[in-house]
């Protein structure tokens, strides 16, 4: 049984991340908690709470995590996943998430508990992470492993602007520029570390077609919600990546993470280096990358995922659409 921790700003595709999980009988969810980014800290931890729910899994507990970042001003994706991370459905859970208590301070217990045995998902800005690294320094040594939703993938040898990639042409990382403090601080920890950013998310544009097709031959409520809360997302990263005939698309970013994480023969390409930040001088925004090691590096050394099996990754999760309740 795989103890599993799941850090969400929850939006589209983390809903859609929360589903993988949450349908493994090998997977034991300990706990999810909220933090801002797709929207607001208390909205996300009711979104989590919402697609439990409706996967039947009233048995996982969720707690708020942090709303706002360390120290930068406060900034949030509406564009993309709609004010309230739902594309603006407003679908509520029945109860919402209490204030108290706060996650951090149960991710510590829980790491007391399961000592090396949690698997940390970090799926949205790492603030949570962060401010549980300054209660506890070795954090990261006493998880079984921390995979994150972030980076700008693998610097090309002595580069200088890996956001020019043409993958971040228009989103290019904002779980790291939304907290940069807090994603500095996990990069300098030693620990079992992978980041699975968009450098290899954006690589997977799933069409639109694909979900309405299952909810419509299955009528199973998991599939319902997703291409529920979808529709202006779909329209976002459609107008963002134009396909041939007007092909409507959606991302699957966090799904990528959960399936590196408990499918790990689909990651196809990954080195291992020590994160470095580099600053985009005409919007401010700093990012982190992986980098090339120097000699007697003492930087910590990092996985970065570069590459998957997407069909692999897809083919999962359709399987995992498809399946009736309960899950459990």
């Amino acid at each position: 049984m795989r103890r599993v921790v799941v850090d969400t700003d929850t939006g589209v595709d983390d809903a859609l991340a929360l589903m993988l999980l949450a349908a493994d009988p090998e997977v034991e969810i300990l706990a999810v908690i909220s933090v801002f980014g797709n929207t607001t800290g208390e909205r996300a931890a009711d979104n989590a709470r919402y697609v439990l729910d409706t996967c039947g899994r009233t048995d996982v507990p969720v707690y708020r995590g942090a709303d706002v970042p360390i120290v930068q001003e406060l900034r949030m994706n509406p564009g993309i996943h709609g004010e309230d991370g739902f594309g603006n459905t407003g679908l509520r859970p029945a109860r919402s998430v209490p204030a108290e208590p706060r996650g951090v301070p149960i991710l510590l217990d829980l790491v007391e508990r399961y000592e090396g045995e949690i698997d940390y998902l970090a799926l949205g800005p790492q603030t949570n992470l962060a401010m549980a690294l300054e209660a506890e320094p070795e954090l990261l040594t006493r998880l079984r492993s921390t995979t994150i939703v972030g980076t700008l993938g693998p610097a090309l040898y002595h580069d200088t602007a890996p956001w020019e990639d043409r993958r971040f042409r228009v989103s290019r990382d904002p779980n790291v520029s939304f907290d940069i403090d807090a994603a500095r601080m996990v990069a300098r920890h030693q620990g079992d570390v992978t980041w699975c950013g968009p450098y290899v998310t954006r690589q997977a544009l799933v069409p639109e077609d694909f979900f309405l097709e299952i909810a419509s031959t299955t009528g199973f409520a998991p599939a319902q919600l997703i291409t529920e809360i979808s529709r202006d997302y779909a329209g976002f990263y459609s107008r963002s990546y134009p396909q041939p005939e007007g092909r409507r698309v959606m991302g699957i970013n966090d799904s990528m993470a959960v399936a590196s994480l408990l499918h790990p023969e689909l990651v196809t390409g990954a080195v291992m280096r020590p994160l470095e930040t580099f600053l985009d001088e005409e919007t401010g925004d700093r990012f982190l990358a992986g980098v090339h090691p120097v000699k007697d590096e003492t930087r910590p050394i990092h996985r970065v995922i570069f590459d998957m099996d997407f069909d692999g990754v897809l083919e999962r999760i359709g399987e995992v659409l498809r399946r009736p309740l309960p899950w459990r």
